[in-house]
């Protein structure tokens, strides 16, 4: 049992390039909410969508024992968390979820 790893080849490469690139997509928006704090015309139903995606992704990355789905998708996740975290905070209307 356990995570397995089999060999890298060009496409786990691949994989690992994609996961990152998609995965730290919301590091510029966390930066300038980070930098503003504001972030009124940031949806939470977006990255609620989107964290719920990405919770399902690394469920099947686990099934699968695929280690370049669960980093992806445990890297987005926490960013996706942290962003609405942070709107909730800066948010004038954070206390609204509708959008």
């Amino acid at each position: 049992p356990g995570l397995h790893t089999p060999p890298m080849d060009d496409w786990t490469y691949l994989a690992f390039v994609a996961g990152a690139l998609t995965s730290t997509g919301y590091i510029p928006q966390i930066i300038k909410g980070y930098r503003t704090r504001k972030l009124d015309d940031v949806s939470l139903i977006m990255p609620a969508v989107l964290g719920f995606g990405m919770f399902l992704w690394l469920i099947y990355g686990l099934a699968r024992e695929d280690s370049a789905i669960i980093a992806a998708n445990v890297v987005g996740a926490s960013f996706t968390t942290l962003l609405v975290l942070m709107k909730m905070r800066y948010s004038k209307a954070g206390k609204s979820i509708s959008g």
